[in-house]
């Protein structure tokens, strides 16, 4: 199975899943109130306004959220999850107007891109540097809508995409050139009905190059056609009208675990506004996704003002949040979700339907025990666990009502005999995964990928002589 067909089955699961919540553990708090005060050589503006995180670096943006003239910049963040953080400052854009100032950041490789915003079009709209702040380009423009790096479509049409207010397409301008590929009037367009033209933020998918934007507080989704063709954008979430609202920003979410984006609901400028409320995230499709963030607050919860950025690495399964009001970075690792059940089970001739379920954490580094189970198995019967790293759904055999659940190739993991009494549903198999991935150490054991597993048993002879578990879906976390 393919890794967008892998991926569409992860999301299934986890819009269909009762217990699939999204779980974050914070990793560190980035205190950056030191860039906010215009005395210290890394002042970037009264605020933070843009991240962006590739798993190890991070860049933050600044915005003039003051009454006066003044200037922004950007810095690099050194040592963001431990020790003193330190910067490296630049792209400074002097005398930016009151309430102006970047609107966005985008990482892709060694490039970095900005959306700066001064009110109105300026040479230095849109910018792409070195990590290590060298300029690379510019392009005039009013950057006030956020920045992406555009993935294209096919293998064609790829760059830094962004937009500006009032316009309803996506410009493109080449990564390392700046060239312009498509301009304001050229690009695709990015608006449909029921949509306006009040960009705030873009993203994209980087296997379908679909557009995900931020428009008047909604979240609208450009499905992609071609290199610079869309099918009609369609309004995905409807929130509280907010035009004239700053901060209200996006992320698409890449993982193995299932795709995700994630936004903020930044109806009004207003303090107190809740963050475990604001911070949403939904499937591709739409479907609304509860978050666990265990133990964590914000600084100061919950005087925030709903103003947020977002920037994830799809590599580490790390998710960089940028707090604006209270001048801080969070940094979490979504975590995979709980083992799930799929597929269908056969029922034996006694009428054992087996059914597999799970104990303990999964993990790369055994850092907890994990181990299967399948219970209501027939008794003192033969049998396997047999796992792969794709799913399948396919009728067993000829007058069974069994499927089989993983696709081949599989692995065996060992036969044993399920106990209990013959004739009975009161047998069943254990697998301790730890020690099996101990024993076998030249297998492929890889953190964040999905495994696959079902149980095989012998049936009394009279109907059947084979039957089958339903699937269990685990990851391996790190």
């Amino acid at each position: 199975m393919n890794t967008t067909v892998k991926a569409a089955f992860a999301a299934a699961l986890l819009a269909g899943s009762a217990s699939a919540q999204v779980t974050f553990t914070q990793l560190a708090t980035v205190n950056i109130a030191s860039t906010s005060n215009i005395a210290n050589p890394e002042y970037i503006g009264a605020n933070a306004s843009g991240v962006a995180w590739d798993g190890s670096r991070l860049f933050l943006a600044g915005f003039n959220n003051t009454g006066a003239a003044a200037d922004v910049a950007i810095v690099e963040v050194l040592n963001p999850l431990s020790g003193t953080p330190t910067y490296n400052k630049f792209g400074v854009q002097a005398a930016t107007p009151a309430q102006r100032g970047y609107s966005g950041l985008d990482i892709e490789g060694n490039t970095l891109f900005a959306a700066y915003d001064r009110g109105v079009s300026d040479p230095n709209g849109i910018t792409a540097y070195s990590l290590s702040g060298t300029s690379l380009w510019a392009q005039a423009g009013r950057g006030g809508s956020g920045v992406g790096r555009d993935p294209g479509f096919g293998g064609v049409d790829f760059g830094a995409g962004w937009t500006s207010f009032g316009s309803g397409r996506r410009a493109l301008n080449d990564e390392v050139s700046g060239a312009v590929l498509y301009s304001g009037t050229t690009g695709t367009i990015i608006n449909g009905s029921g949509t306006g033209t009040f960009w705030r933020d873009m993203d994209f998918d980087a296997a379908t190059g679909d557009i995900w934007l931020r428009e008047g507080n909604n979240l609208i989704r450009a499905p992609r056609t071609g290199g610079n063709t869309t099918a009609t954008a369609l309004l995905v979430v409807d929130e509280v009208e907010a035009d004239s609202v700053a901060g209200q920003n996006v992320a698409y979410m890449s993982s193995n675990y299932g795709d995700l984006v994630i936004y903020n609901d930044r109806p009004n400028t207003s303090g107190g506004q809740d963050f475990l409320a604001l911070i949403k995230a939904v499937t591709p499709a739409g479907a609304p996704q509860t978050i666990n963030w265990g133990s964590f607050l914000p600084i100061n919860y919950p005087l925030g003002a709903g103003w947020y950025d977002f920037s994830w690495h799809e590599a580490t399964n790390t998710l960089a949040l940028l707090d604006f009001t209270q001048r801080a970075v969070y940094i979490f690792r979504r975590e995979p979700p709980a083992p799930t059940n799929y597929c269908t089970a056969g029922t034996s001739t006694n009428g054992c339907v087996a059914t597999m379920s799970s104990v303990g954490a999964p993990s790369v580094s055994q850092a907890t025990p994990f181990s299967i189970n399948t219970t209501n198995v027939e008794g003192a019967k033969q049998g396997i666990l047999f796992y792969g790293t794709d799913p399948v759904a396919l009728p067993w055999a000829s007058g069974s009502t069994s499927f089989i659940c993983v696709k081949s190739p599989t692995q065996r993991a060992g036969s044993q005999t399920s106990g209990g009494t013959v004739n009975t549903c009161s047998g069943a198999f254990t697998l301790d995964w730890n020690a099996w991935m101990s024993a076998n150490p030249s297998l492929p054991f890889i953190a964040g990928d999905a495994y696959y597993i079902q149980s095989w048993y012998r049936d009394p002879p009279a109907v059947k002589t084979t039957n089958l578990s339903d699937g269990l879906v685990f990851y391996l976390a790190p």
